[in-house]
């Protein structure tokens, strides 16, 4: 029997780099090359939010997506 496959994109917004892939969501596998892009300076929303736009220009993605991005914690809040 074959298993349809389940594909999301994966965002990761770091401080140098924010990545980008389609993800098999059955398995959390990535289901294609990832592609990096420099994060913008200044890292402003609008800056960030336009890079974010190119990835998923990139790949054609017009689908679902998740983004993840770093934070400090503090008294359980971001």
């Amino acid at each position: 029997m074959s298993r349809k496959r389940q594909l999301g994109f994966g965002i990761d917004i770091g401080g140098s780099g924010i990545k980008g892939a389609p993800v098999e969501l059955t398995t959390g596998q990535l289901a294609g090359d990832r592609l990096r892009i420099d994060t913008p300076r200044p890292s402003t929303p609008e800056a960030v939010a336009n890079t974010v736009r190119k990835l998923l220009d990139h790949f054609g993605w017009d689908g679902e997506y998740g983004c993840t991005f770093p934070g400090v914690i503090q008294g359980g809040a971001v």
